[in-house]
Parts: C-alpha cells; structure tokens; sequence
C-alpha cells in the first residue's frame, strides 16, 4: 500500500483549518464547511489512485477518522 493522503481538519486561531502533510490547504468559518471541503479534495485525490481519508484532530491531539474512499456509503469509490 502506498502512502495515503490523509487530511486533517483542526481548529485554528482563523476558524477551521483544512491540512495536508503540515501544509494548510484552506480555512473555513465552520467545522463542518471544512470536513465537506476536506472529504471532497480527499475523493479527488482517490479518483487519482490515491489512497486518502479525513480525519479531525482533537485538542489533545488525537486524530479521529471520520472518512476513507473507499469505505464509507456516500464515496463513489465503494
């Protein structure tokens, strides 16, 4: 398997910040704005043949999956 493209929603000082690879990518007033954008770009990146998923990152730095292509009802790529 090779290495996937995982973006991470986390909040910033900004609002809500969507990463990947510690870069980030854009910042929306709302959390679930972000986790939409987040799971769109990570659906582009499978169609590419990329193995990709969102995850939000807590407080306490734990990274909470909560979509992968492929796996979850709503991808086009089950």
């Amino acid at each position: 398997m090779g290495e996937q493209d995982l973006y991470i929603v986390r909040s910033s000082r900004a609002g809500w910040a969507v990463s990947l690879n510690d870069k980030t990518l854009s910042v929306f007033d709302e959390r679930p704005k972000a986790i939409e954008a987040a799971v769109m770009v990570a659906e582009a990146s499978a169609r590419h043949g990329r193995v990709s998923g969102v995850a939000v990152a807590e407080d306490d730095g734990d990274l909470i999956p909560i979509w992968d292509a492929g796996r979850d009802a709503y991808s086009t790529l089950s």
